[in-house]
Parts: C-alpha cells; structure tokens; sequence
C-alpha cells in the first residue's frame, strides 16, 4: 500500500523536473490565479495572461512543489519589482518546453543564443549606462514587436523581457527593458543605452524568432 507521503514524494520528483529554465507555463483563459504561497488558503488575484498587443504569455517556471493538496509551480511574474514571483496550480496551467535561452553578459558586451543547451550563436552587443543600468537576472520573452523603421530608436525588432531598468520609470512601457535592434553598428561593445541591450540589426534578425517565454539570463 503507498502511503500520501509516497505519493507527495513521488509527485515532487516529477515536477522538479520543470525547475530548470527549461519549462514555462500559460493558459488558453484570458486569466491566471495566482498565490502568494503554495496552499489553497494563501491570498490570491488574477492576472493578465496577455501582453498589451494580445501576445500569450509564457511565465517562466522557477520552482515545483508538491503538497498533499496537489502540484504547483513558482512563476516569474512580469511586474515590478524584478524578480517578483507568485504560485499557480499545475491543474490551471498548460506546461511548455523552453528550447531557447538568451545569456547576455554585461561585463563582456555579449549576447548568446542557446537552443536545446547548445551555443547556436554569439554576438557582440551594447549595454545600459552607468547611470542607467541593464537590470541583471533571470527573466523572459515577454512581448515581440516587429518595428516600422530599421533605423528608428529600437531597431529592427524588439524583444521584450519580463524586467524593468532599476532607476527609470517614466519611460515607454513604465521602463520595461528589451533586447532590441539598432542600425548603429558602432554600438557594439559599448555602454550606450537606457537599460536596454541593444543588438546590431543584422544580428538581430537571427535572434527574432525565438518564442515568448524564452528565458533571458543577464550577468556581470
């Protein structure tokens, strides 16, 4: 006879799984039920399960637990402040493979694309500036934008991610940061943007495709 606690433990070693960068989570409901605990008793709300252009989110998976009363998933959530997390059940969520990760390293002006583990690319990017920092840590593909210029102030393309700049807040989208194109070469290895990195346009049409959801790593 398998006792609950087997059953908790066999559970658990199931949903860890997910907990790699590796997993994300999202809805076919235009909501989400979120908690402040993993527990059926913990304060909750709805959230959003659309960006502001009607793109689906994908919430990027950070931890998995399971309890006597079922299976939960610890979520990033995009909203300030950074790093901010909430609990959902599995049960209300669809789980979705993440093959794709972006690494940009601050330090180095670099940007990395892995897909399945594997370095598919690297470039050489432009960071924040000393007074407007790139936010460092984990985030994700939080909206794609297509944009209508190449040579405007977002290049090409635009990819959203999940984190905000530290020190700005009266900026488009309340100071969301981007992995975003730019016709200027030249601001390849250089500290020269508002938060956001910026990625040469050539180099960013190999790097648009990748799927909401995707995790974005920034270190220094």
């Amino acid at each position: 006879m398998v006792t609950d606690d087997a059953d908790t433990r066999r559970s658990a070693s199931k949903v860890r799984r997910f907990a790699d960068l590796s997993h994300g989570v999202t809805t076919k409901s235009s909501k989400l039920k979120v908690r402040e605990r993993p527990t059926r008793s913990s304060p909750w709300h709805e959230m959003g399960m659309t960006n502001p252009i009607g793109q689906r989110l994908v919430l990027l998976i950070r931890k998995a637990r399971s309890t006597a009363h079922g299976d939960w998933f610890e979520v990033l959530l995009p909203e300030r402040p950074n790093r901010s997390t909430a609990w959902v059940k599995r049960r209300d969520v669809r789980v979705v493979s993440l093959r794709h990760r972006i690494e940009v390293d601050l330090s180095r002006y670099t940007l990395k694309h892995f897909r399945n583990d594997e370095l598919v690319r690297r470039f050489k990017v432009g960071v924040g500036q000393d007074r407007y920092p790139t936010p460092k840590g984990v985030y994700y593909v939080w909206a794609k934008v297509p944009q209508p210029s190449s040579t405007g102030p977002y290049g090409n393309y635009a990819l959203g991610i999940s984190g905000f700049s530290p020190v700005l807040s009266d900026w488009p989208g309340g100071g969301r940061a981007a992995v975003h194109g730019t016709a200027v070469a030249r601001d390849r290895g250089q500290k020269v943007s508002h938060g956001c990195v910026r990625v040469f346009n050539d180099d960013m049409r190999k790097i648009k495709g990748v799927p909401m959801g995707t995790p974005v790593v920034i270190t220094r």
